[in-house]
């Protein structure tokens, strides 16, 4: 009886064994909070889904973005200082949400929850000034070229317009602090073949951002200066959703990081802590030192920092 229940042991001690294996080594999770399985989750497949993603919602944006002057000139009938001063104060909003988003991501919702959301605002705000532009603003039909004006508009069209790009600024900032981290959280650095990937997917995200922006920049903005904006902003709008949908596809084989709460409390502590102690003399060896639970990190993904002079 006793040899059985020895063999039985070993059985289920391998068994343990072989499913820590099977995990990813950087505390990762998959979407139900269950440490990822390496073989079912990340690797390029999701990266791959993520880079094409970065390229069709960058397409997207700079779609908007690379003639909003030329926009608010000729449709909207500004001057250029007016119109460059709207566009930069637009811009600036672009950067401030994302702060927003980044916070989000890191203290409550985590990076998937984020990326998604604001992408779908993105979409919104898109489709919205999509439907502005064609049903409201491009009045008579045919204008909005550098050869016929476009007649007066509405307070309430105006507000409808101004509240679809800067729905498209909510959006984008939100997304984009994310989804660079987000892509790289596919890839277990603790892993010496993932390791490499992960340094490879930055490359790549960068080469799939500035495609996005040239293919904007040429075709949609050749486009755009000719009058087509309603052409223009729809594929702008058909590329963010498609983008969308590719990212949403992929939900099942994403690795997750789960949100660590509010940074703020945590920082605080460090001040305080190292207000409190800046006279204690240091142990010449590392026992003293704070280390986080192998338990703790597991669960949590948190790493170890490594000990330096460098504050010292």
């Amino acid at each position: 009886m006793d040899f059985f229940n020895f063999c039985n042991e070993g059985i289920v001690e391998e068994k343990i064994k072989k499913e820590q294996e099977a995990c990813t080594l950087d505390g990762a999770v998959d979407r139900h909070g269950r440490p990822a399985i390496r073989e079912r989750s990340g690797t390029w497949i999701a990266g791959i889904l993520i880079l094409v993603n970065q390229g069709l919602a960058t397409l997207a944006f700079f779609g908007v973005g690379v003639n909003l002057v030329l926009f608010l000139t000729r449709v909207l009938g500004q001057n250029n200082a007016e119109a460059a001063n709207n566009v930069s104060k637009w811009t600036g909003t672009v950067y401030m949400f994302s702060l927003l988003g980044a916070f989000l991501s890191d203290s409550y919702w985590g990076r998937y929850k984020t990326c998604a959301i604001f992408q779908a605002i993105f979409v919104i705000g898109l489709v919205s000034l999509s439907v502005s532009t064609y049903a409201f603003l491009l009045k008579p039909s045919g204008c909005g070229d550098d050869k016929t004006p476009c007649g007066s508009h509405s307070t309430i069209h105006i507000t409808l317009f101004y509240l679809s790009i800067y729905l498209i600024a909510l959006g984008n900032g939100g997304y984009q602090p994310n989804i660079a981290t987000f892509g790289a959280d596919q890839f277990d650095e603790e892993d010496p073949k993932e390791g490499i990937s992960k340094i490879a997917f930055f490359s790549y995200f960068y080469l799939a951002l500035n495609l996005g922006s040239l293919f904007s920049n040429t075709i949609l903005g050749y486009f755009e200066n000719e009058g087509m904006w309603t052409l223009g902003f729809w594929a702008s709008a058909a590329s963010a959703t498609v983008a969308l949908v590719l990212f949403l596809v992929a939900t099942p084989r994403y690795r997750h990081f789960k949100p660590s709460g509010n940074p703020l409390a945590r920082f605080c502590q460090v001040v305080v802590a190292a207000t409190r102690k800046w006279k204690v003399q240091m142990t010449p060896g590392d026992e003293d030192l704070f280390e986080v639970n192998v338990n703790k990190k597991s669960k949590s993904g948190a790493r170890k920092i490594f000990h330096s002079q460098g504050f010292k």
